[in-house]
């Protein structure tokens, strides 16, 4: 796998890219909020051809510059495409990255066909959000206490596991903060009606961040797709039930 980097919308970009790159047939992976690429090479590492791209703001791609919305970042990954003079990639995405997915078909984007996973876009919970939000702001008043900033990183990694996706992680990140709290506000449930590239969409049954019932109304949404779902996984489906995953997704890939 090798590490490159790209200038995208003024901003230095981190992509991971495989030793053989056949553009014509790519896999072009996203991750979620708060992730970064690496977390999906075990996966990635079974595929011949691929990108997986640190999004703006993650990884080691550079820090947002001003606050940005769902289709700023379906934007910036059509200028990345353009970039690299990918014209009809495979595009997959966990969690945010199926929100920029979504938004990226559904104003035109090509893409020979689209991977959900665990995909986050239906906004039915806000109440239980912003509640995680408020347990986070007041996490950090509390460790501002002298005494108790040794204890910090312990309880990130704890708030974390309790609210179970990176999605509600970065939020004291001020262009970020701004920036999830846009991408809260807009429900895609219009967006997926207007997809008409064929998607495999794979979900776990124990998913708490992105409940099973959002997977089975993209499927709905979505009038070519297929849902696959995994018992006993989480949010976090490739690595839960890693195996079984690959197997899904790799067959995913055979358009």
């Amino acid at each position: 796998m090798l590490q490159k980097n790209l200038i995208v919308k003024n901003l230095k970009i981190n992509y991971y890219q495989s030793d053989i790159l056949d553009k014509n047939n790519v896999l072009v992976f996203l991750h979620g909020w708060g992730s970064e690429s690496t977390h999906f090479s075990k996966t990635l590492e079974k595929c011949g051809n691929f990108i997986a791209i640190d999004l703006p703001g993650f990884g080691e791609s550079d820090m947002l510059k001003e606050v940005w919305d769902i289709k700023d970042y379906a934007d910036f990954l059509k200028s990345f495409l353009e970039k690299l003079e990918i014209k009809n990639p495979i595009l997959a995405g966990h969690s945010f990255g199926g929100s920029i997915i979504i938004k990226y078909c559904a104003k035109g984007g090509a893409a020979k066909k689209i991977i959900l996973i665990a995909s986050s876009g239906i906004r039915q919970r806000s109440l239980k959000i912003y509640f995680y939000i408020f347990l986070a702001k007041l996490g950090k008043l509390f460790f501002s206490i002298p005494g108790l900033r040794l204890m910090q990183n312990r309880a990130k990694n704890k708030f974390r596991e309790f609210v179970n996706a990176e999605d509600f992680s970065n939020l004291s990140a001020g262009e970020l903060k701004e920036t999830f709290k846009n991408i809260l506000e807009e429900d895609l449930q219009e967006d997926l009606k207007k997809i008409k590239t064929n998607a495999s969409i794979i979900w776990g049954d124990k998913d708490i961040t992105t409940p099973i019932k959002e997977g089975e109304l993209m499927h709905k949404l979505i009038k070519d797709s297929d849902f696959f779902v995994i018992k006993g996984a989480g949010h976090y489906v490739f690595l839960d039930k890693r195996d079984e995953f690959n197997k899904i997704f790799l067959r995913s890939l055979r358009v």
